[in-house]
């Protein structure tokens, strides 16, 4: 029943597919910059102090654990039906996420570059600015890319729990078994998929 796919809606579908993108770039912007300040704060080479270490790496511990399936269903329960719980959804669950492999790539990088700085009498800042962030921004913009393509595909079943996106129209069209739309609806996202893979293993070759 799903083939062929029938493309006589594919117009109005278009604007949902857009929103998926949309919530994608925005809760990928959003996770990042908090990821990275939490990273920071979490890494071993770099917080100011273990207890904030520790209390940081709970936190981050605490959203990682929740599926961001059940954060946007959450987020829908209070905000509401529409683009903001996916949004929420996805930030807190991708911001977790990259923290900690923030972290992690922040202590792997080469001591001795932060130690040769350090001798110098430079500040905390410094520090930062010139031995450990020229090395960690590779990985940086490795698994930022990475979370993107994560969150293109979370995104599209957002909709199951009311969070806005395409995937409110896979379960519409599927209540009304309207299959064959379902399965244009499918292929839409495979293909989105597809060049957004594509887009960012350019952009992953330009940057690393």
């Amino acid at each position: 029943n799903f083939l062929p796919p029938d493309f006589s809606e594919f117009p109005h579908f278009i604007m949902p597919l857009m929103n998926t993108m949309f919530i994608s770039i925005i809760a990928t912007t959003i996770a990042s910059t908090f990821a990275m300040v939490a990273a920071f704060l979490m890494a071993r080479t770099t917080t100011p102090h273990p207890v904030v270490r520790i209390i940081v790496r709970g936190i981050v511990t605490f959203f990682r654990s929740v599926p961001f399936l059940l954060w946007a269903a959450i987020s829908v329960i209070i905000l509401g039906v529409g683009l903001l719980p996916g949004i929420v959804g996805l930030t807190l669950f991708g911001g977790a996420f990259l923290a900690r492999v923030y972290a992690e790539s922040i202590e792997e990088i080469d001591p001795e570059t932060v130690e040769a700085v350090s001798s110098t009498g430079a500040s905390y800042v410094h520090i930062l600015k010139h031995a450990i962030l020229p090395q960690f921004l590779p990985s940086f913009y490795s698994w930022t890319l990475f979370m993107f393509e994560i969150n293109i595909r979370a995104s599209a079943i957002l909709g199951i729990v009311g969070a806005g996106g395409i995937g409110v129209l896979i379960k519409e069209t599927m209540d009304m078994f309207n299959y064959a739309q379902t399965g244009m609806i499918i292929l839409m996202i495979v293909v989105m998929i597809l060049c957004i893979e594509y887009v960012t293993t350019k952009l992953r070759a330009r940057l690393i």
